[in-house]
């Protein structure tokens, strides 16, 4: 377990503007105990909402994930040869093209700890080296730049986008360090599948839009590394158990029975780590999710420490005097929906799910929240959700300046403004169905020696899902 920290610290956790180590991902880590002996017995993690913007995106002054970083620092290592690192992080526009001059980080001696701990989880020497692979593969791929191809192929005016020629060295490096064949991905990016009427035709895509399907690719293939992180570590804790039967089938049995009651023998500590409250100037889908997942939290201290504790000294007839407290479920209700509310992000998801490019459904989206919760009194919270002929929200607030493109929610711990520039493609995933049934990935020779039929069958099933960023 204490291996597990640094190790998910160096693939999850950046040096931020407020913390030269800032955990950009939540975990929940079960840790099981004996009754009998007072001993743990095992332990498992489970990882949430992963930052996957800063992948393709950082504000000034602030890095990447460390693993990056601790790559760039330590090309004289065997386990990186041949990845094409040399150069430093100005080379990569996934680095913001800057160098990374924090003192108080040392990538390099990081490095080498974190290849120990690799070590120390099962993972052996070979597949370590395929592992910092496609991390590297993630960095040239963000190099791939494209431009607008004329009716002679040649750079142009028109909808179809291409590789630039000054990118093409960065796109067969990263197409062959993620195991792709070149045609693949090439197709896969620069054109779209349109079924109708039963027949499939290809779209050339946009500039924009290729851009958009490179960082999402970006982004799916260091989200299903950490993914992947997460299940070996879980599988190396499991190994460490006292119990005699398959780690997985283990750690699912195990918790069935102690959530049922029916396991007097085993109890577990729950640890909750995730992100505080976010409000930055630019605000945008992981800011919403994090603020939401906030609000729940404080629901159920809520419900807890208050509602249910009170209601209990009042059973017992005890005299004492009762504590008000702020309900944020009509927050809640605003994001998630109910109570008659259709909620921000079920909104979201209609206004993206039909046609149109990415500028007409942020209108489209904002138009809807406005009016189905806009006010115009700045960012005072009404009083009264109630009032007759009221259908704003108390909780949503219309800015005085810039409604057209943006919005507030009042949540328990202050105001945050959001912009649909940056919820809308961060929430939908440009991935194509020719990247993701590729049958040549090296994603899938690297974890097929590690793990069984069912967690490769997991693993094809992340890849033909769409980004959740």
């Amino acid at each position: 377990m204490l291996s597990s920290n640094p190790l998910l610290e160096t693939f999850g956790n950046a040096q931020t503007l407020r913390n030269d180590n800032s955990s950009r991902f939540g975990k929940f880590i079960n840790i099981f105990f004996s009754t009998s002996t007072g001993s743990i017995t095992g332990a498992s993690i489970s990882n949430y909402l992963l930052e996957k913007t800063r992948i393709a995106h950082q504000v000034e002054g602030e890095r990447n994930y460390h693993i990056f970083y601790q790559l760039l620092a330590s090309t004289d290592s065997p386990l990186l040869e041949g990845l094409g690192l040399e150069g430093g992080s100005r080379l990569f526009n996934y680095l913001g093209n800057r160098d990374s001059d924090k003192s108080t980080i040392n990538d390099a001696a990081d490095f080498a700890n974190t290849c120990e701990c690799l070590t120390q989880i099962g993972v052996s020497q070979e597949d370590q080296k395929a592992l910092f692979g496609l991390v590297a593969g993630v960095l040239h791929l963000g190099n791939v730049q494209f431009e607008e191809k004329g009716e002679d192929g040649e750079p142009g005016h028109s909808e179809h986008a291409k590789v630039q020629d000054d990118s093409v060295a960065s796109f067969k490096k990263a197409c062959e360090l993620l195991g792709m064949k070149e045609e693949d991905v090439s197709d896969a990016i620069l054109t779209k599948n349109i079924t109708v009427g039963g027949k499939t035709i290809k779209k050339a895509q946009t500039v924009a839009n290729a851009a958009e399907k490179r960082d999402a690719l970006s982004k799916l293939t260091y989200s299903s590394i950490f993914l992947w992180l997460v299940t070996c570590i879980n599988e190396t804790l499991d190994k460490t158990s006292h119990v005699a039967q398959s780690p997985s089938k283990k750690r699912r049995d195990l918790l069935a029975k102690i959530s049922d009651g029916n396991n007097d023998d085993t109890v577990f500590i729950g640890v909750l780590d995730i992100y505080g409250f976010e409000c930055f100037q630019e605000n945008g889908y992981e800011q919403l999710l994090i603020n939401y997942c906030n609000e729940k939290l404080q629901r159920q201290f809520n419900e807890n420490v208050f509602t249910v504790e009170q209601n209990l000294y009042s059973a017992e007839g005890i005299d004492w005097t009762y504590i008000t407290f702020n309900d944020n479920r009509p927050c809640l209700d605003l994001i998630e929906g109910g109570n008659g509310t259709v909620g921000v992000l079920n909104t979201l998801d209609d206004a993206w799910g039909g046609m149109g490019n990415a500028s007409e459904k942020d209108i489209k989206f904002v138009n809807q929240l406005h009016k189905q919760y806009g006010n115009a009194i700045g960012t005072e919270v009404k009083k009264s959700l109630a009032d007759e002929g009221n259908t704003s929200h108390d909780y949503f607030v219309t800015p005085k300046f810039g409604n057209d493109n943006q919005f507030i929610i009042v949540h328990f711990a202050g105001e945050v403004r959001l912009s649909p520039v940056h919820l809308g493609p961060f929430r939908n995933g440009f991935i194509s169905d020719t990247i993701s049934v590729s049958p040549n990935l090296s994603y899938f020779s690297f974890l097929h020696c590690r793990f069984d039929t069912q967690l490769m069958a997991s693993w094809r099933r992340i890849w033909k899902l769409s980004v959740r960023s």
